[in-house]
């Protein structure tokens, strides 16, 4: 009985110990079931679900965080038009102010517009009187697109090679320029990508100087606007991107007149000419569709408009959209010309490129040293910005520079270079030599010190005689050589001296024989 009684207390515990770990593994098999259904779900969803959603909820944000700011600062600015385009930009050429965006660090093919980069290497690397031979490849290229049908061993400027490029979007004379330049294709798109890398893209990636279709061949609105606003800096570039029509001239090389007319349509009248519009590159591949880069320029300010992606003539609508924005909106205004005397800044200060200590606002006396411009909206004037000064500690000496710029809503909308204020000059520290009181004893001892100049001019006077009378023996040494060679080995002298000295010695003993007796 009682051995009963212990088995049927074992098998209760056992029962009740069964029952209760099964349920946590219930519970845990619901929850792998759950996310393998969930997992699955996501491997079946659409590709465009799961890529977009992202980029929706990181825009939302974007928005949801410059509303905030403008809100707390009070600052707004001004409403943004709509554009077809997929991705476009409105940039100030002086400041490189970005003036409205659209999806402007997105990648696409550029097309034709990759010659703005190949016509800035060229006038950076050559003389526009160069000559350039055609190669056999710019000839036979595989899918030439537009070409000015050079000839193989053909000879032409690099200045007719440019105006081939901007304005009749000559593929043959692009390629031969890049030859020209980078010896070949592969070395001109490396530099092309450093130079891309140099003016701050990004979102590039070049791989041929003409833009034909490659799927490695990418950049954005924004790297099309830097690049060219690199090039603006250049006249020549202005010059021969503003032309409408050109004609290269035959010489002994290439035999033919080849005229040319610009491509872009807001240079010339008509349906979508517009004023103030100076320079230009479109460009077109199947792949690519229309891009479009556009400078224009009103009362001093500079725009530069670059759309990608777009159907059909609707780029130079787009273009005309965002240069009304620009110029309704916007005013361009010297900061020397503005600041009186001194200002209200946020002094940042760097250390090796990082900056260090606290921020302190403080007022500043504005001494130009280089001048400088920024971007406002009409309704804005300078005082409304917020200023900030950077500047070197390395370099924090009396008469260095400062960076003074300027930022509203959130934007940078430049900065010019002044002279660094005395309050943050930082000394040199110079090291003061440490004056040594010497005893009047020890200086008596020094002046009563061992006459080392007159031991030197005695060595001097010694060596000077002992070389004297060396020299005086080896002459003597010689000229009895040379009396012997001269007298058939006999040497008349010595004779002469033996006779004198065998008289004397005979003449001595004489004497002394006298003295004996």
């Amino acid at each position: 009985m009682k051995y009963r009684c212990r088995l049927t207390i074992t098998a209760v515990c056992l029962t009740a110990a069964f029952f209760t770990a099964s349920a946590p593994v219930r519970s845990f098999a619901a929850e792998v079931s759950s996310s393998a259904a969930l997992e699955s779900g996501m491997e079946t969803a659409p590709e465009e679900t799961v890529e977009t959603a992202p980029e929706e909820t990181v825009e939302t944000t974007a928005e949801a965080m410059t509303e905030e700011t403008m809100e707390e600062t009070g600052e707004d600015w001004p409403a943004e038009p709509s554009i077809v385009a997929p991705s476009g930009v409105l940039m100030e050429a002086s400041t490189g102010t970005v003036l409205y965006d659209k999806n402007m660090h997105e990648q696409h093919y550029p097309a034709s517009i990759t010659k703005i980069m190949t016509a800035l290497l060229a006038i950076e690397n050559c003389e526009l009187d160069e000559m350039v031979t055609v190669p056999h490849e710019a000839v036979y290229m595989e899918d030439k697109g537009s070409h000015i049908a050079l000839d193989e061993g053909e000879e032409l400027t690099v200045e007719d090679c440019l105006y081939a490029i901007m304005l009749a979007s000559a593929n043959d004379a692009a390629y031969a320029l890049a030859i020209h330049v980078g010896g070949t294709i592969e070395n001109f798109a490396d530099m092309m990508n450093q130079r891309a890398e140099e003016l701050g893209c990004e979102d590039t990636h070049f791989t041929n100087p003409h833009g034909l279709p490659d799927e490695n061949h990418v950049t954005s609105a924004y790297d099309m606007a830097l690049i060219t606003r690199e090039a603006l800096k250049h006249d020549i570039f202005r010059t021969i991107a503003g032309t409408t029509f050109y004609e290269i001239q035959p010489s002994a090389n290439q035999p033919d007149l080849i005229p040319m007319s610009h491509h872009h349509k807001m240079l010339f009248n008509g349906k979508f000419h517009y004023d103030g519009v100076f320079a230009g590159k479109n460009g077109y591949t199947t792949v690519a569709q229309n891009t479009l880069v556009t400078c224009a320029e009103r009362d001093g300010m500079d725009l530069i408009c670059v759309t990608m992606e777009t159907q059909g003539q609707q780029v130079y609508t787009d273009a005309a959209t965002l240069f009304d924005y620009g110029f309704d909106h916007f005013n361009l205004v010297d900061i020397g010309g503005s600041v009186s005397g001194s200002t209200t800044a946020s002094i940042h200060a760097r250390t090796n490129g990082v900056e260090s200590g606290s921020v302190v606002t403080e007022e500043i006396p504005v001494q130009m040293k280089e001048d400088g411009c920024v971007v406002l909206p009409s309704s804005v004037t300078l005082g409304d910005l917020d200023a900030d000064l950077y500047y070197d500690t390395e370099n924090a000496q009396e008469g260095e520079s400062a960076t003074l710029e300027y930022s509203y809503a959130g934007r940078v909308v430049g900065q010019a270079q002044i002279v660094l204020p005395s309050s943050l000059v930082i000394p040199v520290e110079t090291e003061t030599p440490v004056e040594t009181v010497v005893p009047e004893e020890t200086e008596r001892q020094e002046g009563k010190g061992f006459p080392w100049v007159y031991l030197v001019i005695g060595i001097v006077v010694v060596a000077a005689l002992g070389g004297g009378g060396y020299l005086f023996v080896r002459r003597q040494i010689w000229k009895a050589r040379w009396r012997r060679r001269k007298h058939d080995g006999k040497d008349p002298v010595y004779r002469r001296s033996v006779r004198r000295s065998n008289v004397y010695h005979i003449q001595a003993r004489k004497k002394r024989r006298w003295w004996k007796k």
